[in-house]
């Protein structure tokens, strides 16, 4: 009888933190490292229609699949086996919720191979318990004497292997991550936030330009700080084209009411601000996203000619960092250039970096000047 007791004591300790484990992986995996894919994919399913609250969405998803839990552990509770075996189902779930990815050069997302997979481990899942316990396996491991701690760890790594399976078949691209979480604080108005997010990307991408010409327009730190980042693309990668460049939570009109103009016809960056000078809709906001492409294009004689018409380039008024660099380097680049721009400390960093160029080997030269010069425009035009 006391043993009996004893016993069931156990399967209550087990059961208990099996249970509470569980819970706290499956709410923090929600609301932590797959809100924004949760959001993007119930924006995208309800075509915009909808929105996903990150904590009530993680708390009633975690419900459910406790729900999914408790009902396995009814259904099989004739066959007694390890109780963090009755997870199984609940993390299948959890798998074929997470495991979803955008479709390249296309404006929708699309589920993995666990759709598929996970119904089918399901079923085997069943097949395994009904033979195991057919052949008496189960009643043996049960019918084991074993203390209360190494019954709890064995659970335990059970439960830890689950949750790693669901961690490894989940979304797990990282710029994608980054991508859709600073446009989130796009949409929420954090600024700051979405650059933070962006700065700690080190894999450069068409989308994630766009995203950080506009985070920075919209804190209006576009020409003082875009060859700061990790860019990929030229100009054409600062506007959404529908393919390689796309937003996935902001409406389009939303960022073209920024710029001034909405069209019907989609435009590729430059084609659309030439548009836009054409008809005189040039705007302080339009007039750097134009300068700003031509410095990603490494277009400085066009950049030249067209930052006299907005801004006034004499040694005596301050300009934005990057359009002080292309200038000083236009200047060193021409023999006969239309503009002679000087600014002494300006000219002393880079004759530093032409020295520090000048003075390393080839195969290092490049990280030793991103170390130090590369949030530079001179930078970037040279290595990127």
């Amino acid at each position: 009888m006391s043993k009996g007791f004893a016993l069931n004591n156990q399967d209550t300790l087990v059961r208990v933190a099996c249970t509470f484990v569980f819970s706290l992986f499956a709410f923090f995996y929600l609301y932590y490292f797959q809100a924004d894919l949760l959001t993007v994919t119930q924006h995208v399913l309800s075509q915009g229609q909808t929105h996903y609250n990150h904590f009530i969405g993680a708390i009633l998803i975690t419900l459910v699949l406790l729900f999914v839990q408790v009902a396995t552990a009814n259904l099989l509770k004739k066959v007694q086996m390890a109780w963090a075996f009755t997870f199984v189902p609940s993390v299948l779930c959890l798998i074929m919720l997470t495991d979803v990815h955008p479709v390249l050069n296309e404006s929708k997302l699309e589920f993995g191979a666990s759709v598929y997979l996970c119904p089918i481990a399901l079923v085997v899942y069943l097949l395994l318990v009904w033979l195991a316990h057919s052949i008496g396996l189960t009643a043996a491991f049960n019918s084991l004497d074993f203390k209360i701690v190494r019954r709890l760890w064995a659970n335990l790594t059970v439960l830890f292997s689950l949750m790693a399976l669901a961690c490894l078949c989940g979304n797990n691209d990282r710029v994608y991550h980054v991508r859709i979480h600073a446009e989130q604080c796009i949409l929420n108005g954090d600024f700051e936030g979405a650059l933070d997010a962006i700065k700690h990307c080190d894999e450069p991408d068409e989308n994630l330009t766009m995203l950080t010409a506009y985070a920075l327009s919209r804190n209006k730190q576009l020409p003082e700080s875009l060859f700061e980042y990790q860019l990929k693309g030229g100009s054409k990668a600062m506007m959404p084209n529908g393919t390689t460049t796309r937003f996935e939570l902001l409406p389009d009109t939303s960022f073209y009411a920024y710029l001034g103009n909405c069209y019907r016809q989609r435009m590729q960056t430059m084609h659309y601000l030439n548009y836009q000078k054409r008809h005189k809709r040039m705007n302080k906001v339009t007039a750097d996203y134009m300068l700003c492409g031509y410095l990603l294009d490494k277009k400085l004689d066009l950049f030249v000619r067209e930052i006299t018409k907005h801004y006034a380039v004499n040694d005596s008024v301050s300009l934005p960092k990057h359009y002080e660099e292309a200038l000083l380097l236009y200047t060193h680049l021409h023999s006969t250039p239309y503009i002679i721009y000087k600014n002494d400390v300006m000219n002393a960093d880079f004759q530093d970096f032409q020295k520090l160029e000048n003075t390393i080997l080839s195969a290092q030269r490049k990280t030793a000047l991103r170390d130090t010069y590369g949030n530079t425009y001179w930078y970037y035009y040279q290595y990127e």
